[in-house]
């Protein structure tokens, strides 16, 4: 074990395999530097094959006799049974769906499992040998916005009004930014309309695992569909709101919509009402008026 905040060292052993080691004949203080360094008897040269099957670390356990030796201990224990079962680096989702469905069936109330290595810092470590088990997670940041970018602006009827979303890519095609602007300026809409561009505007740019327009389509995807209170256009036209004509525009942009998109004729304009949730708040002399519901604010 060790501990880097004081640069010192620890070497603990197994007493009963020293005992063994020492009367079998096999024990010495390199065998012991080996083991440390490896944090296993299995592959030292010095360890007769025989006693390295008796003395195994937890990784050299398969998951299912991790769970087997559990659910042993729960059949004659009437409270639950805590033990951690431990898994190598290289162990799969599959091989952890697989423990968790054999100690279901096994009886087990309850099963923790943990991977070694899948955090950057962990209680036990095997070996005392510089191990680098997680690569280093490049630093994510929202990539900062050039001076130029380039796209296009497209039009389309909502039915909220027309909606004009402008999609931008940088220099490399990639998706980069969005912005909305639908009915008039100050209006609850046009906020909402402002907010919706600035979070997908962000999600393009900040980096993760996915490439930039494979980001574009998983938004398009959860965009597309969602409907409000009315829908306007037919078919593969229809637009059910303002999101789903978002979704519209990234697909007829980056090319992921499978047919373009027909103007449909406008509809009249209306800010979405306080009291009925409809999109048909007018204001007109000095009050605004809910057509939907009758709502009256003057």
């Amino acid at each position: 074990v060790k501990d880097e905040h004081i640069n010192r060292e620890l070497v603990f052993v197994n007493p009963v395999f020293k005992e063994i080691a020492q009367r079998k004949g096999w024990w010495s203080e390199k065998l012991e530097n080996e083991v440390a360094e490896r944090g296993s008897v299995h592959g030292v040269s010095g360890v007769p094959e025989e006693w390295q099957k008796v003395f195994v670390t937890s990784h050299e356990i398969k998951p299912k006799d991790h769970v087997r030796m559990q659910a042993a201990w729960q059949r004659y224990t009437d409270n639950a049974v805590s033990k951690t079962i431990n898994l190598r680096h290289d162990t799969t989702v599959e091989d952890v769906k697989n423990a968790y469905m054999l100690a279901w069936e096994s009886g087990c109330m309850g099963i923790t499992v943990f991977r070694d290595g899948c955090k950057n810092e962990q209680v036990l470590n095997m070996g005392t040998g510089d191990k680098k088990i997680i690569p280093e997670i490049p630093t994510m940041a929202i990539k900062p916005r050039p001076v130029k970018v380039e796209g296009a602006t497209y039009r389309i009827e909502t039915p909220i009004g027309s909606a004009f979303v402008t999609v931008n890519h940088d220099p490399d095609g990639n998706p980069f930014e969005l912005f909305i602007t639908i009915g008039k300026a100050g209006s609850e809409v046009a906020a909402m309309a402002e907010a919706l561009g600035r979070l997908i505007s962000t999600t393009l740019r900040f980096g993760n695992h996915l490439p930039a327009k494979e980001r574009a389509r998983e938004i398009m995807d959860q965009l597309a569909g969602i409907g409000g209170g009315r829908s306007i256009g037919f078919g593969p036209n229809k637009i059910r709101s303002l999101p789903d004509a978002v979704a519209k525009a990234l697909g007829m942009h980056f090319g992921l919509a499978d047919q373009p998109l027909f103007t449909h004729p406008s509809l009249p304009k209306g800010d979405i009402c306080p009291k009925c949730g409809e999109a048909s708040l007018a204001f007109e002399e000095g009050c605004k008026k809910c057509y939907g519901c009758g709502y009256s604010e003057c």
